[in-house]
């Protein structure tokens, strides 16, 4: 497959088993921190998955992405190996040796980064980018937002250097509805595929649960990037789950949560879509089946991991003599 080409068949199919993986992937964080497995607060991308998988299509060796505390599955798009990262994850001695967690997962192979601090991926972002730019490496830097970081100073700071310098940037954000229990309609002004028009940024707009509405939009906002001008895409989704795991989400009108369920889930949207395009419904079931094993593989040998040891709690945390 390659960014021109319409989805196919059989690219569909794949993209199914991607989605499927990652619903797995984020229920199975969600089971454990239910069962006291995981501590503190989890924030899950369950409902947004289509937007990592649409991304993953576009992403080659060399580009970055800065997330949000709402990572996981942009680690995965990117290629971050999914063993070390639940191993983090999970408190064991992972990817950042037990000091990340789940909100501040770091990878330098794989040049993605997390932080949860809303809007502060952005700026952090521009440091990939101006790496990239200065050495004519074709490379582009997703810096993810949410709906609520939109709003945030740092976000419109980092769009207007990034025109400045012209810098290559996807301003990628995911807009599910919410500003943690505030809905957009009460915290934003405006048309946010427009809020970069004043630095000269072009704004995409898409449907975030539709995976091939994605990938049309990605694919020219990649092509812009790679050319040194900057855009801005908002795909618009819904997140399944509350805020974090144990939020009690009653914030949201009965019945809203089952309508989209029943609408705008991203899994079923495109199974749907794919057997509208010939893929069978028994070569979809073998995809899920797949997925869950191999997700269950990942958590299994993940948990194979050693707790942090207490002896390294200094380390990378001071510059050494």
């Amino acid at each position: 497959m390659t960014p021109a080409d319409p989805l196919t068949p059989s690219d569909l199919a794949r993209l199914y088993e991607t989605l499927v993986t990652y619903r797995a992937f984020e229920e199975t964080i969600a089971a454990a921190v239910t069962s006291g497995e995981i501590h503190g607060e989890m924030h899950l991308g369950i409902g947004q998955e289509a937007i990592a998988a649409a991304l993953g299509l576009h992403l080659r060796p060399g580009d970055a992405v800065v997330s949000t505390h709402r990572p996981h599955l942009h680690a995965l798009a990117l290629g971050v190996d999914p063993v070390p990262m639940l191993a983090e994850i999970l408190e064991r001695d992972g990817l950042n040796h037990g000091k990340g967690g789940h909100m501040h997962l770091f990878d330098p192979a794989a040049r993605f980064m997390c932080t949860g601090i809303v809007g502060a991926g952005a700026p952090l972002a521009l440091g990939y980018a101006l790496q990239q730019a200065l050495a004519a490496t074709g490379n582009v830097t997703v810096a993810v937002t949410g709906d609520g970081a939109m709003n945030q100073g740092a976000v419109f700071e980092s769009m207007n250097l990034a025109a400045v310098r012209r810098l290559p940037v996807v301003f990628l954000c995911e807009d599910n509805a919410y500003s943690i229990s505030v809905p957009r309609s009460e915290s934003t002004a405006g048309d946010l595929a427009e809020r970069g028009a004043a630095f000269g940024i072009p704004g995409f707009a898409c449907d975030g649960t539709d995976v091939t509405a994605l990938d049309e939009v990605l694919r020219g906002a990649f092509a812009r990037a790679r050319q040194g001008q900057p855009c801005l895409v908002v795909a618009r989704a819904y997140r399944f789950r509350g805020h974090y795991e144990g939020d009690l989400d009653l914030y949201r009108p009965a019945g809203e949560k089952e309508e989209a369920a029943r609408s705008r889930d991203p899994v079923l949207i495109l199974r749907d879509r794919a057997e509208r395009s010939g893929v069978e419904p028994s070569a979809l079931e073998q995809a899920a089946a797949r997925a869950a094993r191999t997700v269950g593989e990942w958590f299994r040998a993940a948990r194979e991991y050693p707790a942090p040891r207490p002896d390294d709690a200094r380390t990378g945390v001071y510059a050494s003599d």
